[in-house]
């Protein structure tokens, strides 16, 4: 018993330690898997959130872009050593954007000047195939991002409309899994105009200063079992 007890003692002096307490160490844990839009989302959640979930979204190195080639090349790193309770994972605007083609170093280039699109659709196809795969292996509740709207793109690395056969593509490949989806992109267009581009000429990565993490918080409350939250009317 005492030994026990000392052993107990230990752990709880590793965590506080570490700057863990006991309570945190027992959240649910909820990996974000996706591009740079969803940065706005994490950051949101773990504010809404704190004491009742982790969220973690891993960033990206300088010269890393995410889309379903690299996030097999990078989800070992992305998943880290920790268990993961719900994962939200998406791969879509990396790869309808055209780049350099021919060249390792990925840099984007207008298609009218020569660019190709990143991924074509059978290779995103099996790419998605392979990426589920290794993701089930986790043993976290896994949701896939439908991928958002593309509106008309000033610098013309993205084609307007091609989001809506590779979100085809993805429900296939959910469907085939077992794996539900959240439909970002019916959320993201009932926010925007999608008859003008992005004031900034930066589409479809903003979304008219519209906070899009909501159906992410659904998503949490629904499979996490969180308790409510008071959340400022819109």
């Amino acid at each position: 018993m005492m030994r026990s007890i000392s052993w107990i003692a230990i752990f709880l002096a590793f965590l506080l330690s570490e700057g863990i307490t006991a309570e945190e160490s027992a959240l649910p844990r909820v990996l974000i898997l996706g591009d740079q839009i969803y940065q706005q989302p994490a950051n949101e959640l773990r504010k809404e959130l704190k004491g009742k979930a982790e969220v973690n979204f891993p960033g990206m190195k300088p010269g890393e872009v995410w889309n379903s080639t690299t996030a097999l090349e990078l989800i070992d790193r992305q998943l880290g050593d920790g268990r993961w309770d719900l994962i939200h994972f998406n791969c879509g605007l990396g790869d309808l954007i055209h780049r350099v083609p021919g060249v390792k170093a990925f840099r984007v280039m207008p298609q009218h000047a020569g660019g190709i699109r990143t991924t074509d659709p059978r290779q995103y196809e099996k790419n998605l195939h392979a990426l589920v795969t290794r993701l089930k292996a986790t043993g976290a509740k896994l949701v896939w991002a439908s991928t958002t709207p593309i509106r008309h793109s000033s610098t013309n690395v993205f084609t307007k409309g091609t989001e809506i056969e590779y979100n085809a593509i993805a429900a296939k490949v959910m469907a085939g899994h077992g794996i539900p989806t959240n439909d970002m992109y019916v959320f993201v267009r009932s926010l925007i105009d999608m008859n003008k581009p992005a004031s900034h000429g930066a589409d479809p990565f903003f979304f008219d200063r519209k906070a899009i993490h909501p159906p992410v918080r659904e998503i949490m409350h629904k499979h996490l079992k969180l308790a409510p939250i008071n959340t400022p009317k819109p």
